[in-house]
């Protein structure tokens, strides 16, 4: 049954079954003529065939057993899947007191995607009836050949071959030894893994005394590797094929590559290292940024007309300060991804406790612009003391504190470098991240090494306070922002705590201004000092452990959806797969509330009346991501697509196999442009 150019049908190999004796059905697909349904793995496009169980108490279903498929290849587009006619094996079991006499009744729904030149989605309520009896049960002869057909073409392990497989940043190497004989050129390789080996490239294939080894083309982009290579190797068997299971190991030891491979890991590399440079540039511009640049303009104004040699040693013990900040952020992220957690570019505002400290950290800089407190040498190892000193430390906690703040943002550039990177050995992300930093820092150092652009700042006077206190007010909004932040991960209950360490940060500050300075004497100065770091620190503990028990469950966090005139539904990739088979046009914004871009690019472009009357009457499903809080489910989702963090927006058009992914910053016009180029 079933309507379209598929007929589906539940069939059984036997004409009854026995207590507690496995039988086989198949779930039977019959395509007309030009028509095909899809493999467990489609390839570039498509649907796998589902079934769903509805067996009586006691009957268990094993999994489906899949033939292997056909190559299907149409303008560049490769997809795996069936023609004419598919049985789908699974295995079931009925319980031990089934009674005999009665009959047992199978259901299941199955549905399935049909491609010929359009795609039509479609789904079968299936019901099958066999009688329970207590003999030796006879086949159904009706389906005798049927079955046998499909399990010839239902892949099995040869003990006799040994298999292995090797990761290359372009392509996966698999070789199989223990062949008897060759001709085994036409050989190919159906992988099960989804997004790593390239259905549309062809395989080179190579035939070495008993060695195969068939050169098989990544995805493009394509990053996060599983661990193993699973699928169906498929090779010539007298007159007819052999499919072979393949389960190994997908190793990624260096060596042995082609000198193609490596030119073509040589270039991405090298453009990585180009984007990843340019992307720091143009970090300095993004909203997270701009706080500390107001930091270290003061710094600029207070340096111009002294030595220009000292502001240059300056500007490079700024760049250091970057450098060991971004070091230990990519150490400490791949310290994390090899325990086996998929984290991206600015995970670390995932942690209340990290927004927290970064909230207060702002709001006591804020205080320290306004003249509340100066930091003595007495007290030098405080943060903001750092910042506020003029020495080498000062700079170098200003490059520090600029990397911090900076890992919630992704410039223009910067996406598809961290992607590649991450992806890649160690030391190759050391230095991408290490080029990101130089650009970040170039700016800097160009300044100070420019006389003319030096000079062109006014000397130092009583102007320099004003400005200086101005420049206070951009970090307070910081740590409004990061309280914002707090609110989204553990909830109102958390922000009220906040808020209280605030005012316990604020006391400490004033109690350290009014009576730590270097007037006062020695033993007043440490008093004060040590109050106010016993204020703040309380205030921050109890701040930390609010945040941390009030963090809301997953029911709650799913349940969260942003004010907009555009209706958003919570991500996952069983839906986008379900809109996408419906023909439905899909955005998808990955983001985060620690993203500051994220929350600017959701005002500007996504709030527009333009922008929400074109989702409406073109029926684009709004899709939101919400990465604030950990979920490996977005994570690998955003490495899917090349990327290491947020924002990342995603669009598909009706019909529409390869996504367009838009730019960091968007505006009206970007996403309307891109919404005017759908198919």
């Amino acid at each position: 049954m079933g309507a379209g150019p598929v007929e589906a049908e539940l069939v059984a190999e036997q004409r009854s079954i026995v207590p507690a004796q496995p039988f086989w059905v198949a779930l039977r697909l019959k395509m007309d003529p030009g028509w095909h349904t899809y493999w467990l793995n489609p390839g570039d496009s498509g649907l796998p065939t589902r079934i769903s169980w509805e067996l009586p108490e006691g009957f268990t279903a094993g999994p489906l057993q899949w033939p292997y498929p056909r190559l299907f290849d149409s303008l560049g587009v490769g997809t795996y899947g069936y023609t004419g006619e598919v049985a789908l094996l699974a295995l079931l079991t009925p319980p031990a007191d089934l009674r005999a006499g009665a009959t047992a009744i199978l259901r299941a729904r199955a549905d399935w995607l049909a491609c010929e030149q359009v795609c039509i989605p479609g789904n079968a309520e299936l019901t099958l009836r066999l009688p329970v009896g207590s003999a030796e049960p006879p086949p159904d002869l009706r389906w005798a050949e049927l079955f046998r057909a499909q399990r010839d073409r239902i892949p099995q392990a040869d003990p006799g071959l040994s298999f292995s497989a090797l990761l290359r940043p372009q392509e996966v190497t698999l070789t199989a030894k223990g062949f008897p004989a060759g001709g085994l050129a036409s050989s190919y390789f159906f992988s099960e893994v989804e997004s790593l080996v390239s259905s549309a490239a062809p395989q080179a294939a190579r035939w070495d005394g008993q060695t195969l080894t068939l050169r098989l083309a990544r995805v493009p982009g394509s990053s996060g590797p599983p661990a193993r290579l699973k699928g169906v190797l498929v090779v010539p068997d007298g007159a007819g094929e052999r499919a072979l299971r393949v389960d190994v190991p997908l190793s990624k030891r260096a060596g042995g590559a082609s000198a193609l491979s490596l030119a073509a890991a040589r270039s991405g590399f090298l453009l990585a290292l180009a984007f990843a440079f340019l992307g720091g540039i143009l970090l300095n511009l993004m909203p997270c940024v701009l706080p500390v640049l107001s930091l270290k303009l003061l710094g600029f104004v207070q340096k111009a007309h002294s030595s220009r040699r000292g502001a240059l040693l300056h500007s490079l013990v700024f760049t250091a300060g970057v450098l060991v900040s971004f070091w230990l952020i990519v150490g400490l992220l791949l310290a994390l991804r090899a325990g086996g957690q998929s984290l991206g570019w600015g995970f670390q505002f995932q942690s209340p406790g990290v927004v927290v400290a970064a909230a207060a950290l702002f709001f006591l800089l804020g205080l320290n612009m306004f003249g509340v407190f100066e930091i003595g040498v007495g007290l030098g190892g405080l943060g903001a003391g750092l910042q506020a000193r003029q020495g080498w430390a000062g700079s170098f906690f200003s490059g520090f504190l600029a990397t911090a703040v900076a890992t919630p943002c992704t410039a223009p550039f910067m996406g598809s470098a961290l992607g590649f990177a991450l992806s890649q050995p160690p030391a190759l992300v050391f230095a991408v991240f290490t080029a990101l930093a130089l650009g970040m820092s170039l700016p800097y150092v160009v300044l100070s090494a420019s006389p003319g652009l030096m000079c062109r700042i006014p000397r130092p006077g009583r102007w320099m306070e004003t400005l200086k206190q101005v420049m206070g007010f951009p970090l307070v909004a910081s740590a409004v922002w990061m309280a914002s932040v707090l609110v989204a991960l553990s909830g109102s209950a958390a922000l009220l705590a906040l808020l209280i360490a605030f005012v316990a940060c604020a006391l400490g500050a004033w109690v350290y201004g009014r009576w730590g300075n270097i007037g006062r004497r020695r033993t007043t100065r440490v008093i004060a000092g040590s109050l106010a770091l016993l204020l703040a620190a309380g205030g921050l503990a109890f701040a930390i452990r609010v945040a941390y028990s009030a963090i809301p469950g997953p029911a709650e966090q799913t349940a969260a959806s942003p004010a907009t005139g555009i209706p958003w539904q919570p991500y996952s990739p069983e839906l986008v797969e379900e809109l996408r088979a419906r023909g439905q046009r899909v955005f998808i914004d990955f983001s985060a509330k620690w993203c500051l871009t994220c929350q600017v690019n959701e005002r500007i472009a996504l709030r527009g009346r333009e922008v929400e009357r074109h989702f409406r009457e073109l029926g684009i499903v709004a899709v939101k991501a919400d990465w604030t809080d950990r979920s490996e489910t977005i994570a690998k989702a955003i490495a899917g697509y090349g990327r290491a963090g947020v924002p990342l927006y995603v669009l598909y058009g009706r019909g529409s196999e390869q996504p367009v992914l838009l730019p960091e910053i968007l505006t009206p016009g970007i996403v309307l442009e891109a919404i005017a180029k759908l198919p």
